[in-house]
């Protein structure tokens, strides 16, 4: 899969993104934190875009993306990174009907199938924290699911632009909305922690998923791309026990090869392809 050169970075540092965010939200007001990983961010990735495009698509997106990334930050004020991690990939459940609905992308059966499995993973997980889960930092972060997953679609809609330019103009702008809202519940305790965790956030958490999430929804379907992504609460909740921010348990354990499973089956029409195609050359070569 030509994909995979995008994806694994992806996974990598979209899994570790979480704890720094996190951390770094100790330290700052969550639209204070993103207005700066949104200004710091747009800035290192303008001198690859070398200008900046406002139009009502940029302007839309650049909506959609600050409303995602405003309601992650406030509920990752209320649960821990795995926990913020599985319930925002409740996306792929939003991202295929509204990927048909603006961009006429008819859902194959088996990327709908890898969704709904995927889904139910986020539901046994969820049963296996019941009594300690935030509902208030449950339900802000499912509705960053919902707006990430519209986003989604939008950069699908956008991919004849430049994925630098698009990136570059919707986080210059995103800084300023969040710079707008920063009076809202606003703290500040700078330290060198905090400039590590911004730094990551803005960087590799930030311009770095963007572009690359961008990039994925250039090459293949919505359904495809948002299933696969599955791969990263994952992983978060592996690097959570291992650190000891949550205790996995049997649920979450099964809840993980749920959505394994589903990623697997999102690609079976790909692996399956991949197998004749060996079949026939084995057969030929004999």
């Amino acid at each position: 899969m030509k994909i995979l050169k995008y994806l694994i970075p992806y996974i990598v540092f979209g899994s570790l993104q979480y704890k720094f965010t996190k951390d770094g939200l100790t330290f700052a007001s969550p639209f204070l934190f993103m207005s700066l990983r949104y200004f710091i961010g747009g800035l290192a990735l303008l001198p690859f875009a070398k200008k900046v495009v406002l139009n009502r698509d940029v302007i839309i997106l650049t909506l959609l993306t600050t409303a995602s990334s405003g309601l992650w930050a406030m509920g990752l004020n209320y649960v821990a990174p795995s926990e913020s991690a599985v319930l925002s990939y409740t996306m792929p459940l939003f991202s295929i009907p509204i990927a048909y609905l603006i961009l006429s992308e008819r859902p194959r059966t088996f990327e709908v199938v890898g969704a709904i499995i995927g889904f139910l993973e986020v539901t046994v997980y969820g049963l296996s924290l019941s009594g300690k889960l935030s509902v208030l930092g449950g339900i802000l972060t499912v509705l960053n699911a919902v707006f990430w997953a519209s986003f989604t679609v939008y950069y699908r809609k956008l991919r004849s632009m430049d994925p630098a330019v698009v990136n570059t103009s919707q986080m210059l702008l995103g800084s300023l909305v969040f710079l707008a809202l920063t009076p809202v519940g606003f703290r500040f305790d700078p330290s060198l922690n905090f400039v590590g965790d911004l730094l990551f956030s803005a960087l590799l958490g930030g311009t770095l998923l963007f572009y690359l999430w961008n990039v994925m929804l250039r090459m293949e379907r919505v359904g495809k791309v948002t299933v696969m992504a599955f791969s990263v609460p994952v992983t978060s909740s592996i690097i959570d026990e291992v650190t000891g921010e949550v205790q996995l348990n049997h649920e979450s354990y099964a809840g993980m090869l749920t959505m394994m499973a589903g990623i697997i089956l999102s690609r079976k029409d790909e692996i399956f392809s991949k197998k004749r195609k060996v079949a026939v050359k084995t057969a030929k070569t004999s």
